[in-house]
């Protein structure tokens, strides 16, 4: 896969580049005890995104592997999400350990769109920020 070509955030190649990070960074941090998943659904996606307005992608994580798929599931541990363009800034950014410093410092704004999040947030792994970042750079 190219890592340099830009791919269209939340689409089916986005997911497949997802899929690609997500199975290096297993292969590399993941420890058979770790079992959780994740669902990000996105409103107001444009139609070249997801026909039905919603785009949505999905993983499952399991000790050394991982599942990786387009779409909404309920079955997950962790379920994000929001408006398609309101979360695109978030989703280019590179998490630098100074950046997520200052976002800690600032107040949050309660004009800005909040992310909608179901579950617990905790249950992430500590590597799962590498996700991002791998996947920022790339995001159109």
């Amino acid at each position: 896969m190219n890592t340099t070509a830009k791919v269209e955030f939340a689409s089916a190649a986005w997911v497949d580049a997802a899929r690609a990070v997500l199975e290096d960074l297993v292969a590399t941090h993941g420890d058979e005890n770790l079992k959780c998943s994740v669902c990000e659904v996105f409103s107001d996606a444009p139609a070249h995104v997801a026909p039905s307005g919603t785009a949505a992608w999905h993983f499952y994580l399991d000790g050394k592997s991982v599942t990786v798929g387009v779409g909404e599931r309920d079955d997950v541990d962790l379920r994000l999400g929001g408006d398609y363009e309101a979360a695109l800034p978030g989703a280019r950014t590179v998490y630098t350990p100074e950046y997520l410093a200052e976002r800690e410092k600032q107040a949050p704004d309660p004009d800005a769109p909040q992310p909608n999040i179901q579950g617990d947030m905790s249950i992430l792994p500590p590597w799962i920020v590498e996700l991002h970042n791998r996947l920022a750079p790339i995001t159109a």
